[in-house]
C-alpha cells in the first residue's frame, strides 16, 4: 500500500478537483451562503462543558424528534469521545443505466464546516443549519450562519474503491469510513431542492487494514436534508443536492 503521506495527498487532491467541477446548481436557483475568510481553526474550537449527544431519528413527524429524547437507539451507540461536530455541505452523486432503472449510488461529495463549538452551546441551533443549507449554494469558503462564521474543516469524498473518506485537514485527521448502522431519516426531514427527499441517517467505523485511519475513528451523520435519488429519466448522472451533520469521535 502506498505511504500515508501520498495517500493523503492523492486524495485531497482528487477532492479538491471534484469539488471544483461536482457541484452545479440549476433551476430553481439556490440563495448563496455568504462566505468569509475563516478565523478559527478545529485546533481552538471552544467545547466546554458536558459533551452533547446525536438526536434520535425516531418516527416522529415534527421537529421534536431533535431534543426531545437525548440519544439514538436505532444507531449503534460509542464510548468513543466525541472530537468534531461538522455540517457538510455538497451533494450525492447517482447513475441511472436508462429511463425507469434503479439508479445506483456513486458517492458523495461535500465541504465539511467546524460546528463543534456550536453543539456545545446551542444544540439547536445546530440542527436547524442543515435544512437551510440545503436550499443554499455550497460555500467555498467558511460558512456563515446566524450563530458566527463555520470554518472549514475539511472534505467529504469517496476514493477511488468506493470508500467513504472524511479528510479533516484543519485538525490534520483522516477516517476511512466502513458503514456498521443505517436508519431512514425522519419523514419530516427536507427533501432538499430537487423534492426527492433525506438520505439516511448513518454511523461508520474506521475500516480495517490496507487503510489507516488518523486521529478519528468512528463518524455519525444525522439530521440529513436533501440528497435521496430521483426517478431514472434517461441514462447518465443524477447530482442532488444534500446537507448533514457529521459527528466525529476518536
Amino acid at each position: 500500500m502506498p505511504s500515508m503521506s501520498t495517500i493523503l495527498k492523492s486524495l485531497a487532491l482528487a477532492s479538491l478537483l471534484n469539488l471544483a467541477t461536482a457541484s452545479p446548481i440549476g433551476p430553481p436557483a439556490l440563495a448563496s451562503l455568504t462566505c468569509k475568510t475563516a478565523t478559527a481553526t478545529a485546533a481552538n474550537a471552544t467545547s466546554t462543558g458536558a459533551a452533547p449527544t446525536i438526536p434520535t431519528s425516531g418516527t416522529s413527524t415534527s421537529q421534536t424528534h431533535l431534543t426531545s429524547r437525548p440519544d439514538t437507539p436505532d444507531l449503534p451507540s460509542t464510548a468513543l469521545k466525541l472530537s468534531y461536530v461538522a455540517v457538510g455541505r455538497g451533494t450525492q452523486n447517482y447513475t441511472c443505466a436508462a429511463a425507469g432503472a434503479n439508479s445506483s449510488a456513486t458517492g458523495a461529495i461535500a465541504m465539511l464546516f467546524d460546528a463543534t463549538s456550536l453543539a456545545y452551546a446551542n444544540i439547536s441551533t445546530l440542527h436547524a443549519i442543515p435544512p437551510a443549507a440545503v436550499n443554499q449554494a455550497v460555500p467555498t469558503g467558511s460558512m456563515t450562519t446566524s450563530s458566527g462564521a463555520l470554518s472549514v474543516l475539511g472534505h467529504h469524498y469517496f476514493d477511488a474503491s468506493g470508500t467513504p473518506t472524511f479528510n479533516l485537514t484543519a485538525a490534520s485527521k483522516i477516517l476511512f469510513g466502513a458503514k456498521t448502522g443505517d436508519v431512514k431519516a425522519p419523514a419530516d426531514s427536507s427533501k432538499g431542492p430537487a423534492g426527492t427527499g433525506a438520505v439516511d441517517w448513518l454511523s461508520l467505523t474506521a475500516k480495517p487494514a490496507p487503510y489507516v485511519s488518523e486521529g478519528v475513528s468512528f463518524v455519525y451523520r444525522v439530521v440529513t436534508a436533501g440528497g435521496m435519488a430521483p426517478a431514472c429519466t434517461a441514462a447518465g448522472t443524477e447530482i442532488v443536492q444534500y446537507a448533514a451533520e457529521y459527528w466525529f469521535y476518536a
